[in-house]
């Protein structure tokens, strides 16, 4: 079998594939990826380095597990519906939720949706857009009248407050059946946290739904999901950690909007 190059992929979304295959392939693993096994063995690339760390932590096994979850209740109540997966870099989840149904779209820029093609190949039911999702002509690619999820994973953090109410509003002005399931962080973790060279990480952060419901038009917010909540499940160690004060509200949110009929236009 010919290998596949991986010549200018970013290691992040190798690490983050890699970390997927490797839980996938460990005995009691939360998450199988049979998608990201396969593309895995087939890369023409030296992971050793990326094994030398932990490539897929347990907060990043359990968001998926949480997301996954999420969206496949989703298509239990819409079996038709269509997927928009924004900044989707390497994800793989449509291989793990697909019913045989739905309509799902990758969304991201153009160098981005080209790695995902040469490494996951394509697929009769998937559409790529390589635009930004700050591009409002992407909704154009979208071809549907029925419900759309939109989900917008590891993407709030690192931009601000009115990109995302840009989002919202492209979302809210072409579509009339539309839910979002947005990954939201602290705003006091946004404020703390930075990396090994002491510069800020993270640049927007959010309460919870209902404050993100306040900087938008037509939504209505449901429950918060937590993600300290879904690692409790996983790994039942993490339960001590909520006698500390707050911690749990310090944990990344997925907030759920549902857009209100006759909230389009």
């Amino acid at each position: 079998m010919d290998k596949i190059s991986a010549e200018g992929i970013p290691e992040v979304m190798l690490q983050a594939l890699r970390g997927r295959a490797k839980e996938s392939l460990r005995e009691g693993h939360f998450l199988y990826d049979g998608k990201a096994v396969q593309v895995v063995e087939a890369l023409d690339y030296d992971f050793s380095e990326l094994d030398r760390y932990a490539v897929m932590g347990r907060g990043a096994i359990a968001k998926a597990v949480l997301l996954d979850g999420l969206v496949k209740d989703y298509i239990e109540r819409n079996p038709d519906a269509a997927i928009v997966d924004v900044a989707c870099g390497i994800d793989t989840r449509f291989y793990r939720v697909d019913n045989g149904q739905i309509r799902w779209y990758n969304m991201d820029l153009p160098e981005t949706i080209e790695a995902r093609q040469r490494l996951l190949g394509s697929h009769e039911r998937v559409r790529d857009i390589q635009k930004s999702v700050l591009d409002e002509s992407w909704a154009e690619e979208v071809e549907t009248a029925g419900p759309v999820l939109f989900l917008v994973e590891g993407f709030s953090m690192y931009s601000n407050k009115q990109d995302v109410q840009k989002i919202f509003k492209i979302i809210r002005t072409n579509f009339r059946q539309a839910d979002v399931l947005m990954e939201i962080m602290s705003p006091k973790v946004v404020r703390k946290a930075s990396d090994a060279a002491g510069k800020k990480k993270y640049t927007w952060g959010v309460k919870n739904g209902r404050t993100l419901q306040s900087y938008t038009t037509g939504f209505l917010a449901g429950k918060d999901v937590s993600l300290f909540d879904q690692l409790k499940k996983m790994y039942p160690g993490y339960k001590f950690y909520q006698i500390i004060p707050g911690f749990r509200n310090m944990s990344n949110k997925i907030a759920t909007l549902h857009l209100e009929a006759g909230g389009e236009g």
